[in-house]
């Protein structure tokens, strides 16, 4: 079955989770999984393991990969929420170590990797599926990275074929399943884009026609890709009825 991820924005206001709830309703019988970002840019959001178990409370026909920051937390920590979202329906956890802001400091028990190999002896998360980011595209980190082993991994921004191909490479030791991000770029979500990437990004005439045939080449190499277009989430639920035509 082909993986289609739809990239939700983070919750950053309690007071709108109606709303929050009908977007997520919007995307879900056109795709797969829902990925749920956790403090991006350190900026504080509701925690993607309970906002991934409000979303399985109310749509039970997708499913939830709740992003972790292995910086905010130590073993115990961890374990307690793996162990709560698991009894709520969330089982994919994509651990990645969290940016940090000004005045911010991680919790040193844990990197992505120790976290993996550490709740892989824990008896109590065993039902668990776990994923780690891929965020730079140098090959001894892409190998490091997937000698873990993980359920599965997520790649960071990249229009790069020839950083895809390292990847592919690599992975051709370990067979991990291996999710690239297809960026929606638009209006609204070409400067972050940008920014990410540190260059300038264009907006073609047709950005949901382009989103469309870069996600079919993916799909020759990849089990699948996650969706992202920052700011614009509409984007998101077009490209992914779009691509349902050819799925």
């Amino acid at each position: 079955m082909v993986v289609i991820i739809a990239e939700l924005p983070p919750l950053r206001r309690i007071d709108n989770v109606s709303n929050y709830l009908n977007m997520v309703g919007g995307v879900i019988d056109y795709v797969t999984h829902v990925d749920i970002p956790d403090s991006t840019f350190a900026n504080p959001s509701a925690n993607a393991i309970l906002i991934g178990a409000l979303i399985r409370r109310n749509f039970s026909n997708v499913e939830v990969i709740a992003n972790v920051r292995v910086a905010d937390h130590n073993k115990v920590g961890l374990t307690s929420l793996i162990m709560g979202g698991l009894a709520n329906g969330v089982r994919n956890y994509l651990l990645m170590r969290g940016d940090l802001g000004p005045g911010v400091t991680a919790v040193p028990d844990l990197t992505p990797i120790s976290a993996i190999n550490y709740l892989r002896g824990v008896e109590q998360v065993s039902g668990a599926r776990f994923g780690i980011s891929i965020s730079s595209f140098e090959e001894a980190y892409i190998r490091d990275r997937l000698s873990v082993r993980p359920d599965f991994a997520m790649l960071q921004y990249t229009l790069s074929m020839d950083d895809l191909i390292k990847v592919l490479n690599v992975n051709k030791e370990f067979n991990v399943d291996v999710y690239p991000a297809l960026l929606i770029i638009t209006n609204r979500s070409a400067r972050v884009i940008s920014r990410i990437l540190n260059t300038e990004v264009q907006v073609r005439p047709d950005p949901i026609g382009d989103a469309v045939n870069r996600a079919r080449e993916l799909l020759r190499y990849f089990p699948g890709v996650y969706l992202s277009a920052p700011g614009d989430f509409e984007a998101i639920i077009e490209t992914a009825k779009a691509l349902r035509k050819y799925l």
